[in-house]
């Protein structure tokens, strides 16, 4: 058992997906301090809401894994609320974090931060290397700000904090909205919803020729987890070190769901970044292990849990 899990642990964002898996998991290693705010509770991008939760109930251990979230559609029409609202939230949570002794803070950055055109596997280095792609680039640069503020105040104040930057996560509890989610739920939805309804087709986005890397939500809990014994603020990658395309997802998802239609691309539609998925030398160095839930396994676990909970989940 850690030896921090009976401490007072905050994790912001505990309603949302990848919270949900990490205040499960912490319950199972017996954790019985957990502070879960909803964001009617806690509004993070409120100083003095932040500073007032932080003084009542003086978290010693905090995961920071709210913001707001959303696909690429959603990305590109809202940029400037997608900046402002994360750059607050981690803004004020560090600040607080450290200005009520907090002892550690484990952060999500975005891989999706990475430039554009950056040769792969992406290295921690080339993260500053150019800009990331235009269509989230207020959500991108307002998370990378995470790793300068920990930087920054590790090498001032002498407080630990780690970033990671998770690879497209996916599993149970994910965010279905066809608007709002990203590519895993978004296509298990439509296959399964086309199979259901006999539909000759589904239009999927883009050419497939894209590049993505997919991380099962509980491996990266398990990261999240092991970070509070890291002494490096990273940023470290988080992922399988595997490149899936497009086209190769979503002929497994349609396949594992057992759709027989047609797949259209909608070529007119952006793929986003090329091409993206890590190196994992500097996690595996630091942490001694790299996540190795297979695409299929965790695709597998995830279609059979939205089958069974699809009238009842945020659609």
């Amino acid at each position: 058992m850690k030896s921090w899990i009976n401490k007072n642990i905050l994790i912001t964002g505990a309603n949302g997906f990848v919270g949900k898996a990490l205040v499960r998991i912490l319950k199972e290693m017996g954790a019985n301090n957990l502070l879960t705010p909803s964001s009617k509770e806690l509004d993070l991008t409120k100083q003095s809401h932040v500073k007032t939760y932080f003084e009542i109930y003086k978290p010693q251990i905090v995961f920071h894994l709210a913001g707001k979230v959303g696909g690429v559609a959603i990305n590109k029409a809202k940029p400037a609320e997608f900046f402002y609202e994360n750059i607050t939230m981690g803004i004020f949570v560090m600040n607080t974090a450290y200005q009520c002794g907090a002892e550690k803070v484990v952060s999500l950055a975005a891989g999706c931060g990475y430039p554009k055109h950056l040769p792969v596997p992406f290295t921690e280095e080339g993260f500053w290397q150019g800009l990331p792609d235009e269509n989230s680039y207020g959500y991108s640069l307002a998370k990378k700000n995470l790793i300068i503020q920990s930087w920054a105040y590790r090498e001032q104040y002498g407080f630990d904090s780690t970033i990671l930057l998770p690879a497209n996560l996916y599993g149970p509890e994910d965010n279905f909205n066809l608007e709002a989610s990203h590519v895993v739920p978004a296509l298990i939805r439509k296959f399964i919803e086309a199979k259901d309804n006999n539909l000759p087709s589904v239009e999927v986005w883009g050419t497939g020729k894209a590049t993505r890397e997919f991380l099962y939500v509980d491996d990266a809990v398990k990261a999240i987890i092991d970070s509070v014994d890291c002494k490096e603020s990273g940023p470290f990658n988080l992922g399988t070190g595997v490149e899936t395309t497009v086209k190769e997802l979503v002929e497994t998802i349609s396949n594992l769901v057992g759709y027989e239609g047609q797949i259209v691309w909608n070529s007119d539609r952006p793929d986003g970044q090329p091409r993206r998925f890590y190196d994992m030398s500097k996690f595996r160095e630091a942490y001694g292990y790299v996540p190795n839930t297979k695409l299929n396994d965790g695709l597998k676990i995830t279609i059979d849990w939205f089958i069974k909970n699809k009238n009842n989940i945020r659609k």
